[in-house]
């Protein structure tokens, strides 16, 4: 099994972006505690096998929007947060997440991925403070908004 670092979970997250809703982000300067103040919704989804592991992600207004309209062929304007934002949040926790499984397992099989799950601000943030501390976090960024992606082992 592959193992996961900072720098390919950042490129496996910008990669998966960019193929899925023609969104571009790079590093940012925010903290993950800046990002999850202004994050419009949050899920998880688990990836369960020889080990366990939880991919979180926390999603701003700002990308909600850019993703939501790059997945639905819409412009940015046309998406209300409050009704796509939690579907967005669900579906970045699912594509990550298939990523990580195809990356880590290299199409062999023994890890499988759940369903996502949404989350509230107080998981979330228990999530990436446990991600902060034994785990991996990716802040990405553009002048819309930011998104906050933590991996580690459950």
């Amino acid at each position: 099994m592959t193992t996961v670092s900072t720098q390919n979970l950042r490129s496996l997250v910008t990669s998966a972006l960019e193929r899925m809703a023609f969104v571009f982000l790079d590093d940012s300067e925010a903290t993950p505690g800046e990002v999850l103040a202004r994050a419009a919704a949050h899920a998880s989804i688990e990836l369960r096998g020889e080990s366990d592991f939880v991919v979180t992600v926390s999603v701003t207004q700002g990308v909600v929007c850019e993703v939501a309209s790059g997945m639905m062929g819409c412009d940015p304007s046309e998406v209300d947060c409050d009704d796509h934002g939690q579907a967005t949040a669900s579906e970045l926790a699912n594509v990550i997440g298939g990523e990580l499984v195809m990356q880590m397992t290299q199409y062999a099989e023994g890890l499988m991925i759940g369903l996502p799950q949404s989350l509230d601000d107080e998981e979330a943030g228990r999530l990436a403070d446990l991600a902060g501390r034994d785990g991996l976090t990716c802040v990405l960024g553009n002048e819309d908004g930011e998104l906050l992606v933590t991996f580690k082992a459950d």
